[in-house]
């Protein structure tokens, strides 16, 4: 696997355009390609000027090589330059990857439905009874809580 890594300064006044930009017109562009196994996009988180990087995952060199000749590629970066967005040139930069993983996301729990009940006081005290048995809040969040609460 080739990662194809750009790393690249943008105009403070365009950050909004960009990250649209990318978003909408740079990611889909990708799935597009053949040999394009992934991309990310992702904001700098500790810059102090707006950085962005780019690392976009190929099968292999001999797919990122083609995929530059690709009319899709071409057109992307036409429309990355009208844009104006960069502040200054992007490094560039190509890595072969030695060993990776990606680790999947648990499915969320879904919370247990209420019991149903004719009689509204019934469920009230169930509700009650089930908080103190579980040492929890009457509405049965038992997450952290705001200060004071």
């Amino acid at each position: 696997m080739f990662v194809h890594i750009w790393r690249m300064r943008a105009r403070k006044k365009r950050i909004e355009e960009y990250e649209k930009f990318g978003r909408q017109v740079t990611l889909p562009s990708l799935k597009k390609i053949d040999g394009c196994v992934g991309a990310t996009f992702a904001k700098l988180f500790q810059a102090r000027k707006p950085e962005y990087l780019w690392m976009v995952f190929w099968r292999d060199h001999d797919a990122l090589e083609k995929a530059r000749t690709n009319p899709l590629w071409r057109e992307q970066i036409k429309r990355f330059e009208a844009g104006k967005f960069c502040k200054s040139i992007p490094l560039e930069y190509i890595c072969e990857g030695l060993e990776s993983f990606m680790a999947s996301a648990p499915k969320p729990k879904r919370a247990a439905k209420p019991k149903k009940s004719d009689n509204a006081e019934e469920v009230e005290e169930a509700t009650a009874e089930e908080a103190s048995s579980e040492g929890s809040s009457p509405t049965g969040f038992t997450g952290p809580t705001v200060e004071g609460e």
